[in-house]
C-alpha cells in the first residue's frame, strides 16, 4: 500500500463505495462516513472521523515509548484542540454508497453503533489497515485488525490465537490487549482487541533500554526448559524454515551459518521460554511500573531465552537508519555487554536471535511486499555470517 492506497482502503471497507472530497456535488448516493484526512510529508496517513469531535480528538493522540517529549507535547496539544475545535481539520472527505460495510459488522460485534479511523501505516510487508473504533460518544472500544493479503491474513490469525494464550495468564508487570473478537467480514479474518490506556507522560526511561523484568516475566509465564539447541523442537524448526527458501544461494548462505551457530552452541543446555517477538519501544508504553505492550503477532513458546531484549535493542538502536550488517554487529555487541559476566552465552544468544530473525525474515522477502524488508534480511544475514566466524 502507497499513501494514496489509504482512501482506496476506506472504499472497501464500504464495497461499492467511493470516497470523494467533501463539497462534491450532491449525486444521489447517502453518505455512509465522514472523514478527515491527516497527511504526513503530503502524504495520507490516517483517516480522522469528524463526526465526533471526542473521536477525533482521541484519533490523533496514539502514544507509545517511541514517542519524543516534542511528540507527544504536539499530538496531546493537537488532540485537545481538534476537540474543541474539529473544523481545524479542514482537508475532508465523505465515503458515498456501498453497503455490506465493516462498520456494520463491527456493531453487530461490540453491540452499539461505531464509527472508527484508519491507519494503515507506512509501506511494509505486513501493511494492514488498522481502526481505532468508537461509539457514539466517541469513547474509544477496541483496535481492529483486518487481514489485507495472504501475509497479514495469517499475522491477523496469528495474533489472535496469541491473545487468546496470553489471556489465560494473570501478569503483574506484562498487560496486553484483551481480545474482545475473533470474526471474518466477507472472507477477511478480523481481529478486536480492547485498548490500552497509554498516556502521552509515561514515566521517563531511555528507549534504548529493554524492560528486562517484564520480559523475563513474559518468558517464564508458560514454563521453561533446558534441552540442547541441536535437541531443541525450536532449532528443529528453524532448519525446516531454512529450507523452504527459495532462492538457492540464499539457502545455502543461512544453512552454512546455522551449522556453525549450532557448533558454537555445543552440548550445553539452554534455557527456552516464550516471547513477544516484536518487543520494540513503538510496540509498547508505560503505566507505572506496568508495561502496556500489543502488536503479538510473533508470539511464541519454546524460544531461545533472551532474545525479546536483543530484539528491542537491535531494533531501537538501528530505528531511523539505513539498514546494515554493521549496525546489527554494533547492536549486538552492546546487548552482549548487558550480561558481560556471561560472554560466550551472550554471544550464544546473539546467533541465535540472528538464526530466528531471518528465518522470519528471509520467508517474507518471497511474499508479496517482500521488496520492503529485502535489504535488511540481507545485511542481518551478512551480521550472522560475521559473528558465525564466516565473513
Amino acid at each position: 500500500m502507497s499513501g494514496v492506497d489509504l482512501l482506496e482502503t476506506a472504499a472497501e471497507l464500504w464495497p461499492g463505495a467511493d470516497v470523494v472530497p467533501a463539497g462534491t456535488s450532491y449525486d444521489g448516493r447517502p453518505v455512509r462516513a465522514r472523514y478527515a484526512v491527516v497527511s504526513r510529508s503530503k502524504v495520507p496517513t490516517v483517516l480522522v472521523p469528524v463526526e465526533s469531535a471526542v473521536a477525533a480528538g482521541a484519533s490523533l493522540r496514539r502514544f507509545s515509548t517511541a514517542s519524543t517529549w516534542r511528540d507527544s507535547t504536539t499530538r496531546a496539544a493537537a488532540g485537545a484542540a481538534v476537540r474543541v475545535a474539529p473544523g481545524l481539520l479542514r482537508n475532508r472527505v465523505e465515503v458515498r454508497g456501498g453497503d455490506d460495510s465493516l462498520a456494520e459488522h463491527l456493531s453487530e460485534v461490540l453491540g452499539t453503533e461505531v464509527t472508527f479511523s484508519i491507519t494503515v501505516g507506512s509501506a511494509r510487508v505486513n501493511q494492514k489497515p488498522v481502526l481505532q473504533v468508537f461509539d457514539e460518544t466517541g469513547t474509544c472500544l477496541a483496535f481492529v485488525k483486518v487481514g489485507w493479503s495472504d501475509s497479514t491474513v495469517e499475522d491477523v490469525l496469528a495474533e489472535g490465537e496469541a491473545l487468546a494464550r496470553v489471556g489465560t495468564r494473570r501478569f503483574r508487570t506484562v498487560v496486553p490487549p484483551e481480545l474482545l473478537a475473533r470474526s471474518s467480514w466477507r472472507g477477511r479474518p478480523v481481529l478486536v482487541s480492547g485498548p490500552l490506556p497509554t498516556s502521552a507522560w509515561p514515566r521517563l526511561r531511555r528507549p534504548t533500554d529493554p524492560p528486562e523484568r517484564a520480559m523475563a516475566e513474559l518468558e517464564t509465564a508458560f514454563g521453561r526448559e533446558e534441552r540442547t539447541l541441536v535437541d531443541s523442537d525450536w532449532w528443529s524448526t528453524r532448519w525446516q524454515l531454512a529450507g523452504e527458501i527459495a532462492d538457492p544461494v540464499t539457502r545455502s548462505r543461512f544453512e552454512r551459518a546455522m551449522d556453525h551457530v549450532s557448533l558454537a552452541a555445543g552440548r550445553d543446555p539452554l534455557p527456552f521460554g516464550a516471547w513477544h517477538g516484536d518487543w520494540t519501544p513503538w510496540n509498547m508504553a508505560t503505566a507505572g511500573d506496568r508495561v502496556l505492550l500489543w502488536d503479538w503477532e510473533r508470539f511464541e513458546e519454546g524460544v531461545p531465552a533472551g532474545l525479546d531484549a536483543i530484539h528491542y535493542q537491535v531494533n531501537a538502536l538501528n530505528h531511523g537508519t539505513p539498514p546494515s550488517a554493521e549496525g546489527v554487529v554494533w547492536a549486538l555487541s552492546l546487548a552482549e555487554q548487558r550480561h558481560a559476566g556471561v560472554a560466550q552465552q551472550a554471544r550464544c544468544s546473539s546467533l541465535l536471535y540472528l538464526v530466528e530473525i531471518l528465518a522470519r525474515y528471509l520467508r517474507l522477502t518471497e511474499v508479496a511486499g517482500g521488496e520492503h524488508i529485502s535489504d535488511r534480511a540481507m545485511h542481518t544475514l551478512v551480521a550472522l555470517e560475521r559473528l558465525a566466524g564466516l565473513g
